[in-house]
């Protein structure tokens, strides 16, 4: 009797085992959040030996910096700002050449001014800035154009991308648009479509260069895929030369694995994405998955893991997960500090203290057992 039952908890052993996987999740140090200053719309990049924090506050785009991997900053320097705008969505690429693109949308204060897309280039490390205007929208709100971002491919050419409904003021549709250099960022392509579902708005465009596979892939907000936005990819093998993404091209897919997809009535948009180590992607949301609306007033920030293939999306873990019912943790980005830590960046509101704006909190990539 006690062989036979050794025998059958041996086979239920062996069973258990072969049914379980390796998984991994964002595991967040709750004594490592903090506030970093008020603000809204911040992003983290990786600068040499550094990092920079670039943010807007008011209607001025800012930079600040750390050399103690994000622990502590500098006083804020500002890089830009202008009569009648207010200058948000702020973005930094920092490129081979040790050139910084610093990029932002211009939003007029009246609707007298129009809508732009914006950037300025520095050679010298931020301590000066030549600005450029990259796209001109409509003046109407309705018909603007928005998140401006970037991305600088192996042979030196740089996407600029950014959210434009600019050609659509008969309808409430958005597209995303790109523009090319070839130069450093010197100069700029005519604008192309990159992805456009009818009827719908793409929008807050992130891309990625996968080298592996050696496509570009971009985390987009889609509000035409089940009910409100939710994330999906969209991939290109040639640099967007292949076209436009539509709505049911083959290229576009939803971002979360099957039995982590949210139902229709959840908000999930401001998508970003980035790589972490090089086996694994990492997929931000502003959600409203658990909250006390679906508005996005209400959204927290979710992270989920990804492979190397910018797909199969799963195991979401909150950033602030004590974040107050009323508040909102908005407009998140993510950067990877090494190949297994990352920091998760939000604009707060109802947060600890009343200290709303900027807080930081810092997670670690770690293997879990799932069956």
């Amino acid at each position: 009797m006690r062989r036979f039952l050794t025998a059958i908890y041996c086979i239920a052993t062996l069973s258990a085992i072969s049914c379980s996987s390796k998984e991994y999740e964002i595991k967040w140090d709750a004594t490592s959040l903090r506030h970093i200053c008020g603000g809204v719309y911040a992003r983290i990049k990786s600068v040499g030996d550094d990092f920079a924090l670039v943010y807007s506050a008011g209607p001025t785009a800012y930079i600040r910096w750390s050399s103690d991997e994000c622990k502590n900053w500098s006083e804020p320097k500002e890089v830009a700002r202008a009569e009648g705008y207010n200058y948000t969505n702020c973005e930094l690429l920092a490129l081979k050449s040790g050139r910084l693109l610093y990029m932002w949308n211009a939003r007029p204060q009246t609707e007298t001014l129009p809508y732009k897309i914006m950037a300025a280039i520095s050679d010298d490390c931020g301590k000066s800035w030549s600005e450029q205007t990259l796209y001109i929208a409509d003046t109407s709100f309705s018909n603007g154009c928005w998140e401006p971002v970037a991305l600088e491919l192996p042979n030196g050419e740089i996407q600029l991308y950014f959210a434009n409904e600019s050609p659509y003021r008969q309808s409430d549709e958005q597209e995303i648009t790109m523009l090319r250099s070839f130069d450093g960022g010197d100069s700029w392509s005519e604008p192309e479509t990159v992805a456009m579902r009818k009827g719908s708005r793409d929008g807050m465009p992130v891309p990625l260069y996968l080298p592996t596979s050696k496509e570009v892939v971009m985390a987009i907000e889609d509000n035409g895929l089940r009910g409100k936005f939710k994330p999906v990819i969209v991939r290109s093998a040639d640099g967007w030369h292949d076209g436009c993404v539509g709505g049911d091209d083959p290229r576009r897919e939803e971002a979360l694995k099957e039995v982590w997809q949210l139902h229709d009535t959840i908000y999930a948009g401001a998508p970003y994405l980035i790589s972490i180590g090089d086996k694994h992607t990492l997929l931000s949301v502003q959600s409203t998955e658990g909250r006390k609306g679906h508005d996005h007033r209400f959204a927290n920030m979710q992270v989920y893991v990804g492979d190397n293939e910018a797909r199969n999306f799963r195991n979401g873990t909150a950033p602030m997960p004590e974040l107050d019912a009323d508040g909102s943790a908005l407009w998140n980005s993510l950067c990877a500090i090494n190949s297994h830590r990352v920091i998760a960046i939000m604009s707060v509101s109802k947060a600890p203290a009343g200290k709303n704006g900027i807080w930081v909190v810092e997670g670690e990539l770690t293997e879990v057992e799932k069956y």
